[in-house]
This record gives structure tokens, sequence and C-alpha cells, in this order.
């Protein structure tokens, strides 16, 4: 009876003790769980009260902008970024947050200047690694400007350590092939190459260094006629040369055509061409049509296709540089160090890489190659080459394979280079073209631009005596900077969207913006950079503050960061967006002209022109969107603020002279 009790104690005693281990175990998860939530509550209650401040600071500061609304932002935006980056299982060295913070420019760029700052972050930390530490902090503004241009191009970032990138400049990419190779069997591309190889030509060379292009452009940049005493062919040394032949050569004669298709036929091949006499040549401008297009397309396709095959001619162009190698190279070029009269001729450097950051998002944006790069850098380096223009050859330039096979040679560089835009000539846009990239691989930021019918270049400038940027406009012909277009986005745009173009000439972005957006750059770093960055972090806490309140007290905070830099776009076109009144607009109006004339003794800082007169023309179109006060006084009143500023809207015009009437 006693061993009975006994087990079912001992029974009982382990029912209990499990019972007792289950509810621990319940109780420790539900600890767990709690403290989980703690911490998502604490969490998100850290997340609002940074943007909780940061809008207690605003309303503090009457809605103007102080140090304190800019160091609520930074804490808020820090906070925002590191939180989507541990979202993502990502980590950037406390470190590194810490060297960001200790430079407001460079954090204004980081937290203001997008709204996806942690890929900002991303990039900037990722280029650390690559430039080696004491380079990035030393051009730290040229690195934000890669990050920024990557960050919006939606490109990813990689933050794994790695030494400093050191740059390889790509070997020429072709690969000769023996046409002629013993035991081999050859194909059609062996034999169009063995008959180019085995039939010569004799030609006059013209000696003239100087004999490059007919278009020339005079202070301005705009385009001028050629002048009527340049030296006749007869008068220019010449020299006779033997040489193999080229593909153009016999796309240009009738006779060496002819000798081509008894060649391919005497190998067993069915293949003939007719291109005619001279139809094209290599200097030839006409377009060519019907019949005679189609039979030179073939032909300079077979052509084409042979080079390509046995390696004379690039079948694809070098793949882009990246972020990093861009910036690696840049800076390597840059620090090159010339003798000190060579230095002065070749004004050397050309602009400083130093540069805030604003200034350089458009050299950033550039990706050509490093063996195109190096190329023309090895041209200027040592010779002092540096061509913003080509040769103009006429309408044959619209038509690409045609403009191709008039000068169809083995070649080291393939189609969409600026070597071969150098050796085949073109039109405006082979020009723009020419001039943005060869500015752009001597470190001066530019692009082509687009005007009425034409194409144009733009780049920055930099006076080291009045220390101050600009930028200026060439190869203008239809219009001056009010009709150009740079195509490259302004550095404040959400995103950067590439549009895909294959042909080489860099058009490279759909949101585009016009000229004086880019000059307005210039103009708002020479006012003050630190007031430039300030108005950035203005517009991004404007965007936070609830829309129902940004048309009044929204509105408040523009017109205080106006008089801080009265060139910053982003908040001349919200301020005239949030005015709700046509009083609105003539009160940030009047704010405006008050700051902008404060500049007038401030180097590279125009109170009159073009961005004046931007501004205002959008002012006007403002207020001819709202209706016409009925009341007579105040309809009388905006009237006369119209005839003082000389409007030229005469829809406007008349409207309020009507309603007075």
């Amino acid at each position: 009876m006693s061993v009975v009790i006994l087990r079912h104690s001992i029974k009982d005693i382990l029912y209990m003790v499990f019972n007792f281990l289950t509810s621990i175990s319940v109780l420790i998860l539900l600890l767990w769980n709690a403290g989980s939530a703690v911490e998502d509550s604490v969490k998100d209650q850290g997340n609002g009260s940074t943007k909780d401040n940061l809008l207690n600071v605003l309303e503090a500061e009457s809605y103007a902008f102080t140090p304190s609304l800019r160091k609520a932002f930074l804490d808020h935006a820090r906070e925002e970024a590191l939180l989507r980056l541990k979202e993502k299982d990502l980590k950037i060295p406390q470190e590194f947050i810490d060297w960001i913070d200790s430079d407001l420019d460079i954090a204004s760029g980081v937290y203001a200047a997008h709204h996806k700052s942690e890929d900002v972050l991303l990039w900037l930390y990722s280029l650390r690694f690559d430039l080696g530490k004491n380079k990035f902090e030393q051009y730290r503004h040229l690195a934000l400007a890669a990050a920024l241009v990557s960050a919006k191009e939606g490109m990813e970032a990689d933050i794994s350590p790695r030494d400093p990138l050191k740059i390889i400049i790509p070997d020429d990419p072709r690969k000769l092939i023996d046409t002629k190779g013993p035991g081999r069997k050859m194909d059609v591309n062996d034999h169009i190459i063995n008959f180019l190889n085995d039939h010569t030509i004799e030609e006059k060379v013209l000696l003239d260094p100087n004999k490059r292009s007919k278009l020339k452009y005079d202070d301005r940049g705009i385009a001028i006629p050629s002048s009527d005493d340049k030296k006749k062919e007869g008068e220019l040394t010449t020299e006779t040369r033997t040489r193999s032949l080229y593909a153009s050569d016999v796309l240009a004669s009738q006779e060496l055509q002819s000798k081509f298709n008894s060649y391919m036929e005497s190998k067993g091949l069915d293949i003939s061409i007719d291109c005619g006499e001279k139809i094209i040549h290599w200097d030839s401008k006409a377009m060519v049509r019907g019949e005679s297009y189609r039979k030179i397309n073939e032909a300079y396709a077979l052509f084409r296709q042979a080079y390509e095959a046995k390696g004379l001619l690039p079948s694809k162009r070098d793949d882009f540089a990246s972020p990093a190698e861009r910036c690696v190279y840049m800076i390597r070029n840059y620090e090159y160090k010339f003798p000190p009269n060579v230095q002065e001729q070749r004004k050397w450097p050309r602009f400083p890489l130093t540069a805030p950051w604003p200034l350089l998002t458009m050299l950033a944006a550039d990706r050509q190659p490093l063996r195109e790069r190096e190329e023309r850098w090895i041209a200027f380096r040592d010779h002092g080459e540096f061509y913003k223009y080509g040769e103009y050859i006429g309408g044959i330039a619209q038509q690409h394979t045609m403009q191709s096979a008039r000068r169809l040679k083995p070649y080291p560089f393939t189609y969409a280079t600026i070597q071969m835009m150098l050796k085949d000539g073109g039109v405006c846009g082979t020009m723009g073209s020419i001039s943005a990239r060869g500015h752009n691989i001597l470190g001066v930021p530019s692009c082509q631009a687009v005007q009425p019918g034409h194409c144009a270049v733009v780049y920055f400038q930099y006076d080291s005596k009045g220390n101050s940027y600009s930028c200026k406009g060439g190869q203008y012909a239809t219009g001056g900077d009010e009709k150009t277009g740079p195509f490259t986005p302004w550095p404040f745009d959400a995103s950067f969207k590439r549009t895909g173009r294959k042909n080489g000439y860099e058009i490279a972005f759909h949101n585009r913006k016009p000229m004086v957006y880019h000059q307005s750059l210039a103009w708002g770093v020479n006012y003050g950079v630190r007031s430039y960055l300030d108005a950035t972090i203005a517009h991004a806490v404007f965007n936070m503050i609830p829309p129902q309140l940004q048309k009044d007290k929204g509105f408040r905070l523009l017109k205080s960061t106006i008089s801080m830099n009265p060139y910053h776009f982003l908040i001349v076109n919200a301020a005239q967006d949030a005015a709700s009144s046509v009083q609105g607009q003539i009160q940030f109006w009047n704010q405006f002209v008050s700051t902008l004339s404060s500049a007038a003794k401030k180097p590279g800082c125009p109170t009159e022109g073009l961005y004046k007169k931007s501004v205002k023309s959008r002012m006007v179109a403002r207020i001819a969107s709202f209706p016409v006060p009925k009341e007579k006084q105040s309809a009388r009143k905006i009237l006369s603020f119209l005839e003082g500023l000389k409007c030229d809207n005469k829809q406007i015009m008349d409207a309020y002279r009507s309603a007075l009437n």
C-alpha cells in the first residue's frame, strides 16, 4: 500500500514540476514579446520624437530658418536614414556618420538633396573604400556628387571592405586575326580583308596641321561664317604615300569595286557590290538617296562586319567607367604636375575638383569609358590637344551609315566614341558632344545642350581672381542662354533617368531643365555656399510641413529662406507655388528683389538678366492663374505693379484693364 502511494506521489510531483516549468516558459515568452513590443514602441516613439521636435522647433522659430532648425532637421534625417538601413540589415560605422556630421556641407548633401538619403550614405561610404580615406576626405565634394548621381540613378552601392581602387586602363580590345594563317579554312571575311591588304593605293596627304574644321566660333560661342582668305589646297604642302586599301576606298571607286567583285568570284564567292563612282568618298557631304543608299548600306555592312570579325575594328564600345573609376581617374589627372611654363600654357588645372558639390554633379554624371578618356588625356598632356569641335560635314551627317561608310577603315575605337567623332566629323550634335566630352575628360563639368533646331554645349568655369564660378555656353547658333537646355539633370531633381540612346551623342537624361537652372547653381554658390545649402535643407523641411499648412506657415519659411540666398530655384519655385494670392506673389517678389539687389557687390552674382527675368515670368504666369479682383482698388494696385514691371503678358494686362474700365 505504501509503495503504491509513493509511486503516485512521485508521479504527482513530476507532473507538478512539468506544469511549473511550462508556466515559466510561457512567462519568459510573454516577457520576451513584451520587451520586443516595448523596443518597437520606443523605436517608433524615437522616430516620431525627432520629427515632432523638428516641427516644434519650426513653430518656436516662427517658421524662420535658424541654426536650431537646421540641427533639428539633420537629427531627424539622420535617424530616418539609419532606421531604413537597419530595416535592410545594413550598417554604416558610427565613426563615418560622425565624420559626415562634422561637415555641414556634406551633411546637407547627404540628408537634404535626395529623398533616399540612406542610398546616398551607402554610396558615399562605398566611395571611401575606393578612393582611400585620405583622398576621399580631400575630394569629399567630388565623392558626394558621384554618390548623389549614383543614388538618383538607382545604382546599388557595394559597402564590402576593400583596398583603394587602382586604375587600370583597358588595352585595345581588338584581337587581330591572321587571315592568311597556314592550315586554316578561310571564310568570307578573310577574303575581304585579304583583298584590302593585297591591293594598294597612292594618295596625296595635306600636311597643314591646322586644317581641322571649317566651323569657327566667336568669343561668345556663336557660330560665324568661315573666312574667305583661307589657303587654297594647291598652296598647302602635300606628300604622296602608298598604303593598303581601306574599305572606304573601295566604296568610293567603281574600278576598285570591279576588282573586288572579280576577286571574290575567283574565291568561289557570290558576292558583289555596286556603290557607284564617288557617290560617297572621304570628303563627301551630300545625303544619299534611293537605290544608291541601299547598295552602299549593304556594302558598308559587309566591310564593317569583316573589320570587326578579324580584329580591325571593335565590335562594341568599351564598358562605361564606374562612379569610383570616374573619381579616381579624375583625381589622378587633376594632381598631375606639369613643368611650370607648360602648366600655364595648358591652363592646368582647368577646374577645381574641390569645388562645392552642386557644381560637380554634371561632371560626375559623365561616364565615358576609361580607354577613350586616356587617349584624349595623353594627347592633352603630351601635346596640348583639346578639341572643342570637329569637322563640320553637312547633310550626310544625318545618315549615320553613309557618314560612317565614307571613312570606313581599321580603327581602335568604334562608333559613339569621341575618337570616331573626330575622325568622321558631323554637324552640331557631334560638335557639342566632342566639346562636352573633351571638357569632362579634363575635369571640367560639361554637357551637350539643345537650342531650337540646333545642338550646343555648356560648361562650368572658375575665376580664381574673383573666387567665383559661372556656367557658360558655347557653339550657340539659334539663341542665347534663354533658349538653351543642357542635356543633364539639375542636381536637385528627384531622380536621374538616362534615355538609353546608343548612338553616343550624350543626350543622356530624360528630366532636364533650362540653362538658367544650372547657372543659378554657380550664382548661389558665389553668394554663399552655406546659405545655399541651408536653403536646400529649408526646402526639405518645407516638404515635411502638413499640406494644409504649407500655403501659410510653409510660405513664411520660404520667404525667410530667400532672404538668406536669392539664387535657389527650389525655394523660388516652391514659394511661387505656395503663394495662394496675388498679394502673396507680389510680397515674395519684393522680398526676392530686395535680397537679389544686395548681391550687387558680390563677384559672380548677377542682379539683372536671365535669372530675374525667369522668376518674374513665372510670377506673372502665377498671377494670371488667379481671378481679377472684383474690388477695383485692389485690381488697380495689381495693374500698377504689373505696369511697373513692364509686363509684356498681353492677356493678363488686357484682363486687368478691362476690369477697371
